[in-house]
């Protein structure tokens, strides 16, 4: 399961980790820009530690993949972004955008759309966030992306996400409202809440 976002801190590591709690699985952030690491992060909102995999490249430059790969001398490549193996699922946080550069002609969804797995698009309410759902649901759509669903993050109008479910086709797995402080115990709790329906939606 892939998880996606329309921009850039939307809150693609918050659903990432309600998401491994809630299906007993492991996070995996296959490009990390930026220290602390998500991951870490992550780590410490769970309720089982050791559920997660380190990343393929992690770079200490908070900027796009393909400039923070620059800076420090290497070269990121999607044919070398391999799943890891495991028994359960696999919450895969994407890096950015989807159309983020991995490098100089290709994309995080260059990378991703191989991998043959679901996707949640996570959308945050902003001004500018419906043109930039939009165009997130046109390329997915252009890349055929099986789209499991959609979680808005933030105060919403219904009326409006409700057009934006109809355009992308999709369902709204939940709903996140502004939160004073992301606790563990908050992320465990959002987790139970969410995990019947988010069972439904996979079929399980």
């Amino acid at each position: 399961m892939i998880v996606a976002g329309i921009n850039t801190e939307v809150g693609k590591t918050l659903v990432s980790a309600i998401l491994t709690e809630a299906l007993n699985g492991y996070y995996w952030k296959p490009v990390q820009c930026g220290l602390p690491t998500d991951k870490d992060w992550v780590d410490g909102m769970l309720s089982m530690k050791g559920r997660s995999y380190p990343s393929s490249f992690c770079l200490s430059t908070p900027c796009s993949p393909h400039l923070a790969a620059k800076k420090e001398g290497i070269r990121i490549e999607a044919r070398n972004l391999f799943l890891p193996p495991l028994p359960t699922p696999l919450i895969i946080e994407g890096t950015g955008g989807l159309l983020t550069p991995l490098n100089e002609t290709e994309t995080w969804a260059d990378a991703a759309m191989h991998w043959k797995a679901r996707w949640i698009l996570v959308h945050r309410h902003y001004l500018g966030s419906l043109n930039h759902f939009s165009l997130t649901i046109e390329s997915m759509k252009w890349r055929k992306l099986p789209l499991l669903g959609v979680i808005f993050n933030g105060e919403g109008d219904l009326a409006t996400e409700e057009m934006l479910l109809k355009r992308a086709g999709a369902c709204c797995l939940g709903r996140l409202g502004w939160q004073k402080q992301l606790t563990s115990k908050l992320v465990q709790r959002i987790a139970k809440e969410w995990k019947p329906s988010l069972l439904t939606a996979l079929g399980l």
